[in-house]
């Protein structure tokens, strides 16, 4: 396996790396606003629109789903490179 070919493999994992941190950043919020909105809803039910605070519930809780999602696949691919990395050297 060529030095080029390994940089290629080393290039593509840093980028993975970092595709997961943004996706866990990006889930802490998620999962922050999502407690928020729960503590937002038993304090203040009774003056809210329900239908609606039940709509943007489930928008977070289907953006936290796909940021998972997400997540699982950077994963996966970071797992199969790091195997071909293992292999190249």
């Amino acid at each position: 396996m060529t030095s080029t070919h390994s940089g290629e493999l080393a290039s593509q994992y840093a980028q993975l790396v970092k595709q997961e941190d943004d996706y866990v950043d990006q889930l802490v919020t998620c999962n922050k606003l999502i407690l928020d909105a729960m503590d937002i809803i038993a304090k203040r039910a009774g003056v809210l629109h329900m239908d609606t605070v039940k709509q943007a519930a489930y928008h977070l809780h289907t953006m936290e789903q796909d940021l998972n999602r997400k997540l699982f696949e950077v994963r996966l691919e970071k797992s199969i490179l790091a195997h071909h990395m293992s292999q190249s050297t």
